[in-house]
């Protein structure tokens, strides 16, 4: 304002600018974009969550888009799942598949002959994607505020990233497994008295205890954790796993439905699975160990002894120094990892299967959970205070591989276009009776196809 200005002419100015800021003040409260404060904390976290959920969806998108733009049924999901569904309704629960019962992707059968039959791979897919995403979500949560937000979402992050895991992406036929880190993670959590989150818990805990046999390692889990903590909701969350780990438990020790095939265990197969499969493959990719061993195959299991001692040294180190946690979510993965091991079926019975679970790509299954309880251990070494600078420094450069990994394996290969839409057009138009046999990925004549009779 010029120097000479009166009093008068100061006030006058000073209150327009008050008008001005008052009035774009009350535009953007209008507008939603104001001071949050105004906003309910719920609202907040639930707007929080969707945003989550959406960006985690986008990822898992991103790393196969023909899951969505293409979709099509894959192995079980198709074969078993949803002909099952289609041909028996409710009845299909009760069929064990593999030596188990496979609860949950049954329902997302079941759910999806609710729709057209031209997208029902497209809805499997959807749910499957759905139990893939909600582990970040609760891991995001105020139940993991602990944690630092930012370790929260690197960490994230490299869940939806973490390399060497294309057999389970969006597909219902291996979604026990990201339901598995999603109850374990309900577990491990900060216990709450809200009841929406206990009505979830209490689903995905139900939901579990049914969904193959690692609902029966839940239980010493969930005993554990009520032992010492010695809350109430403890003592619900075990007498939630129980009946159904029992069930699983008598299906498991009566059924014959699982195929057999020899094991070919040995010290040097177990120690080649560590070491490439879990250590190298977590941090490398894929891609990468394939190369190396293919390049250098004479000193692979030279790079594998190394790797398997350096990462069974960090899970040691923080199995002894870690917070309780994160010591029960590591022995939780690999007692998954080792009863995975027991009677794998990682190709034909006709093969030694841990020979076969040496392949890079094999069977990647069995080790998702081994390989985010490695990464978890090298995330808390180097933000943990008590450990000494040159062990951090050491995980640090570790992790600092994982792009490698993440860059060489976050496309996943899509899967053969088998022409679904085709095959869906004409059994929609075809009369009752007509029975047709649909091929399925992985490309198998032999073993992967879907026969339905119209209704």
């Amino acid at each position: 304002m010029h120097p000479g200005a009166t009093l008068r002419d100061r006030t006058l100015h000073a209150e327009s600018r008050a008008s001005v800021r008052n009035w774009f003040r009350a535009r953007r409260e209008i507008l939603g974009t104001g001071d949050v404060t105004v906003i309910p904390k719920s609202a907040r976290g639930a707007v929080f969550q969707v945003v989550i959920f959406l960006a985690a969806f986008l990822v898992i998108f991103s790393r196969r888009p023909d899951a969505i733009l293409n979709a099509q049924f894959f192995a079980e999901d198709g074969k078993l799942w949803y002909a099952d569904a289609y041909r028996f309704g409710l009845r299909s629960l009760l069929f064990p598949a593999d030596g188990y019962l496979h609860t949950v992707a049954r329902l997302a059968a079941l759910v999806t002959l609710i729709f057209p039959f031209s997208i029902a791979p497209l809805v499997m897919n959807l749910c499957a994607i759905t139990f893939q995403a909600l582990p970040v979500n609760v891991f995001l949560s105020s139940r993991f505020s602990t944690i630092t937000l930012s370790t929260r979402l690197l960490a994230g992050f490299l869940y939806l990233a973490l390399p060497n895991t294309d057999e389970i992406n969006a597909n219902a036929a291996t979604l026990q497994w990201h339901l598995a880190l999603l109850a374990c993670l309900l577990l491990l959590a900060e216990p709450t008295r809200d009841r929406k989150w206990r009505f979830f818990d209490a689903v995905v805990l139900v939901l579990i205890s049914l969904e193959g046999p690692m609902g029966i390692l839940f239980v010493p889990l969930a005993a554990v954790l009520w032992w010492m903590r010695q809350d109430s909701w403890g003592r619900i969350s075990l007498a939630l796993l129980a009946p159904g780990a029992v069930v699983q438990a008598v299906t498991v020790l009566l059924s014959h439905t699982r195929q057999s095939a020899p094991n070919g265990a040995s010290i040097s197969r177990l120690t080649s699975i560590l070491g490439r499969q879990v250590f190298l493959s977590s941090l490398l990719g894929k891609e990468t160990v394939l190369h190396i061993v293919l390049a250098h195959y004479r000193h692979s299991s030279f790079f594998e002894m190394i790797a398997t001692t350096v990462g069974l040294a960090f899970l040691l180190y923080a199995l002894r120094c870690a917070p309780t946690e994160l010591k029960l979510f590591i022995l939780f993965a690999f007692s998954v990892f080792a009863l995975s091991l027991v009677h794998p079926l990682a190709d034909t019975p006709d093969h030694l299967q841990w020979e076969s679970l040496r392949i890079p790509g094999c069977g990647t299954r069995y080790y998702f959970l081994p390989m985010i309880a490695f990464l978890s251990a090298l995330l808390w070494t180097i933000s943990s205070a008590k450990t000494s600078l040159s062990v951090r420094w050491f995980a640090g450069v570790l992790l600092l591989l994982l792009p490698i990994g993440i860059l060489r394996d976050w496309q996943y290969p899509g899967f053969a276009d088998l022409h679904f839409r085709e095959y869906a057009s004409k059994f929609e138009g075809a009369p009752s009776g007509t029975r047709i046999v649909i091929p399925l990925n992985p490309i198998d004549p032999a073993y992967w196809s879907m026969e339905l009779t119209k209704h």
